[in-house]
C-alpha cells in the first residue's frame, strides 16, 4: 500500500467516526407519568413527566399504564390500544367543550379509567364514548355537564361482533343530557348482532336530563345482559329503562339493592316482550310512575322490593321465588 493510499483510508475512517451513529427508535414504556406542570416534550418518566393524556399515550406501550403524579387538567384523548389511565387520589380534570371527553375505538382493546373528574361545557357531547373494543372499566370517577345533543355521560355503543363489556364502579354521573332527545346518564346500545355485558355498581346516577340508565337493543340480533347493584338512580326523567322493539334484540337486566327515586316520568320501565328487568331488594319511590311496562315489557319481582309513594306505583308483571 502506498503512503497516499494509507493517508486516504485514514481520512475516510476519521470521517466515518465523525458521523452520528444511528440508534433504534426509543421503546415505549409500560408505565408513564403525567403532571400538571409536566411537558409533552418529555419522555413521560417519573422524573420528567408529560402534561396530557394525549401526549403520554403515544409514549406508552399497549397494555401499559399512565399515572397522574399531581393535580392537573390533562385534556381529552382518543384511545385505540389497551391501556389504563389511573389517577386516584389526585385531581384529574378533563374539561371539554362541544366534543367528547374520552373516545375508545380500537379492536379488542381493554381500557381502564380510574380517578377522573370529567366536565363538559358549552354543549359537550359525551364524557366517555366507546364504539369498539373488548371492555371498558370506569371506576372512582365523576362525569358531569355533558349536555350536547344526543350526549350521555357514558355512551357504550359496541360494534364488534365479538361483543364487549362495560363495568361502572363507584361513579357519580350528574347534570348530563340535553333537554330533549335520547340523552342522559348512561346509554348502552350495541350494534346489529353484537352482544354486550354490563355491570353498574355502587354508583350514583342523578339529576340527568331525560334518561338515567338506558339499555337499548333495538338493533336486530343485539343483546345485553346487565346488572345494576347497590346504586342510586334519582331525579332523572326515567330511572332505569330496558328497551327493545319488534324485530330487535334481547335485553335482560337484574336490578338489585338499589334506590330509584324522584324520576319525573318513570322509575323502572321495560319496553317490548324482549326486554326484561328482574328486581330484588330495591326501593322505588317518589317517581311519576314507579313501575311501567310498555308493549309487553317484562318486570319480574322476587318479592322483596318496596314500591311506595309514587304518583302511580304500577306493578310488576310477574313474581318469582328466590333460589
Amino acid at each position: 500500500m502506498t503512503r497516499n493510499m494509507f493517508r486516504g483510508l485514514m481520512a475516510a475512517s476519521v470521517a466515518m467516526l465523525a458521523l452520528p451513529l444511528a440508534t433504534p427508535a426509543s421503546a415505549q414504556a409500560t408505565r408513564t407519568w403525567i403532571s400538571g406542570v409536566g411537558d409533552d416534550a418529555n419522555p413521560c418518566s417519573r422524573t420528567a413527566p408529560c402534561k396530557t393524556f394525549a401526549g403520554a399515550i403515544s409514549k406508552t406501550a399497549a397494555g401499559g399504564e399512565i399515572n397522574c403524579i399531581d393535580p392537573g387538567g390533562f385534556g381529552a384523548v382518543t384511545i385505540t390500544k389497551s391501556i389504563s389511565l389511573i389517577c386516584d387520589n389526585v385531581t384529574n380534570g378533563v374539561l371539554v367543550a362541544a366534543t367528547n371527553g374520552i373516545n375508545v375505538n380500537g379492536t379488542d382493546v381493554v381500557v381502564v379509567l380510574s380517578g377522573f373528574d370529567l366536565q363538559g361545557i358549552s354543549g359537550a357531547l359525551s364524557g366517555v364514548r366507546f364504539t369498539n373494543g373488548a371492555s371498558l372499566h370506569i371506576r372512582n370517577s365523576t362525569i358531569r355537564g355533558f349536555t350536547g345533543g344526543g350526549g350521555f355521560a357514558i355512551s357504550f355503543l359496541p360494534t364488534a361482533t365479538t361483543g364487549a363489556t362495560l363495568v361502572v364502579d363507584n361513579v357519580t354521573l350528574t347534570g348530563n343530557g340535553a333537554a330533549t332527545g335520547v340523552t342522559g346518564g348512561i346509554l348502552v346500545q350495541p350494534a346489529t348482532n353484537v352482544a354486550a355485558t354490563v355491570l353498574i355498581a355502587n354508583s350514583r346516577i342523578t339529576d340527568n336530563n331525560r334518561g338515567g340508565i338506558r339499555i337499548d337493543t333495538s338493533a336486530t340480533g343485539s343483546s345485553v345482559k346487565g346488572t345494576i347493584a347497590s346504586s342510586e338512580i334519582t331525579d332523572n326523567q326515567i330511572g332505569v329503562y330496558a328497551r327493545s322493539v319488534p324485530g330487535g334484540g334481547t335485553v335482560n337486566v337484574t336490578l338489585v339493592d338499589s334506590v330509584v327515586s324522584g324520576n319525573g316520568s318513570t322509575g323502572v320501565m321495560a319496553e317490548d316482550a324482549l326486554a326484561t328487568i328482574n328486581a330484588s331488594g330495591n326501593t322505588v319511590t317518589q317517581n311519576g310512575n314507579g313501575l311501567r311496562s310498555l308493549t309487553g315489557g317484562i318486570l319480574v319481582s322476587f318479592g322483596d322490593n318496596v314500591v311506595v309513594a309514587n304518583n302511580t306505583n304500577g306493578s310488576f308483571t310477574s313474581t318469582a321465588t328466590k333460589q
